[in-house]
C-alpha cells in the first residue's frame, strides 16, 4: 500500500506576513492544501494570493477565538469579549461554553457567516477545520457537521492517534490526553454522518514546532494510506509578536516545508504528496 501525504497550511488569512509564507510554501515547498481563515485580519489578501497561485480549492478554517467575528456584532454577543473580538484562546472559550455562557445559536450564526465568506471566494471548499481545534468539542462538532451538510463539504479534520516527532514533554502529554478524550467521540459522529477524513493525522502534538528535523522524523515514520499533516508556516512580521505569538516559530516551519532535504526524503521513502481533492476523489 502506498503512502500519501496531504500537507495543510492553516491560518491563510491571519496576517499578510503569514499569507506570504504560506504562498511561498505552496510555490516552493510541499504544502498541498491551504486553509482559508475568514475571521483573519488579512483574509482579503489571502484571496488575492490564492488567485495569483491559481488555486482551485481550499479548506475552510473556522474560528471562535483570537480573531474577530465576521457576523454582525449584535448577532453574536456571547462570543465577543469586551474589546469586541473573540475571546483570546480556547482556554477562555471552553469554560464559557461548558457553563452555558456561550449561546449555541450565536456559534452557528458566526460559523455560517464565516462559511459564506469562504464560499464567496469561488474556490471549491474541500474540508472544514478550526482554529485551536475547537471543533473537537462535541457541541461545536455538531455545528460543523450541520454546516458540512448545508454547504456540501465532504470532509472535516479529524485529529487522532497523533505521535510526536520530539521527546515527550508535559505539553505533549497534556495534548495526548486531550486527543484521548475527544477522538473516539469524533470518530462516531463523523462516521455516522458519512463525513470523510484522511486515515492518519500529524501535527497536533508538534503544533508550532514543525522544524526540519521534526519533519524528517515525521516523514520517516509515516504510515501507509493517507495522512494529513498540519503546519503553520509564515514570515515573522511584527504583528505576530504583538498579537499572534503562537506563530513565533512560523519561519522555522517555512524553512522545513521548503527544505530540499525534506523533498529528497519524501522521494526516498516513496511518499507521494497529494491534494485534498485527490483524497476525496479516491485517487489515493
Amino acid at each position: 500500500m502506498m503512502k500519501y501525504l496531504i500537507v495543510s497550511a492553516d491560518d491563510f488569512g491571519l496576517t499578510k506576513s503569514v499569507n506570504e509564507g504560506i504562498a511561498m510554501a505552496c510555490r516552493e515547498g510541499i504544502v498541498t492544501s491551504v486553509k482559508l481563515f475568514p475571521s483573519g485580519e488579512a483574509f482579503a489578501d489571502a484571496l488575492g494570493l490564492a488567485r495569483e497561485l491559481g488555486l482551485k480549492e481550499a479548506g475552510a478554517h473556522l474560528a471562535l477565538t483570537e480573531t474577530s467575528p465576521v457576523a454582525p456584532a449584535d448577532k453574536v454577543v456571547s462570543l465577543r469579549a469586551r474589546n469586541g473580538r473573540f475571546y483570546r484562546s480556547r482556554a477562555h472559550l471552553i469554560p464559557r461554553l461548558m457553563t452555558g455562557l456561550i449561546d449555541p445559536d450565536h456559534v452557528y450564526t458566526e460559523l455560517k457567516a464565516q462559511m459564506d465568506a469562504v464560499v464567496s471566494s469561488g474556490l471549491r471548499v474541500t474540508d472544514l477545520s478550526s482554529h485551536e481545534h475547537i471543533h473537537m468539542m462535541p457541541e461545536i462538532l455538531a455545528i460543523f457537521v450541520k454546516l458540512a451538510k448545508e454547504y456540501d463539504v465532504p470532509a472535516i479534520r479529524y485529529p487522532h492517534k497523533d505521535s510526536s516527532a520530539r521527546p515527550l514533554g508535559l505539553n505533549s502529554i497534556y495534548k495526548s490526553f486531550v486527543l484521548a478524550c475527544f477522538e473516539r467521540g469524533m470518530s462516531k459522529v463523523l462516521s455516522a454522518s458519512s463525513i470523510k477524513s484522511p486515515d492518519h493525522f500529524r501535527g497536533f502534538l508538534d503544533s508550532a514546532n514543525i522544524t526540519e528535523a521534526n519533519l524528517l522524523r515525521i516523514v520517516d515514520f509515516l504510515e501507509e494510506g493517507s495522512t494529513e499533516l498540519v503546519c503553520h508556516p509564515g514570515f515573522l512580521g511584527p504583528e505576530i509578536l504583538d498579537r499572534y505569538t503562537f506563530h513565533r516559530n512560523c519561519e522555522a516551519e517555512l524553512f522545513a516545508l521548503t527544505s530540499p532535504r525534506v523533498r529528497k526524503r519524501l522521494e526516498e521513502r516513496g511518499i507521494r504528496l497529494a491534494s485534498y481533492s485527490e483524497f476525496l476523489s479516491g485517487g489515493i
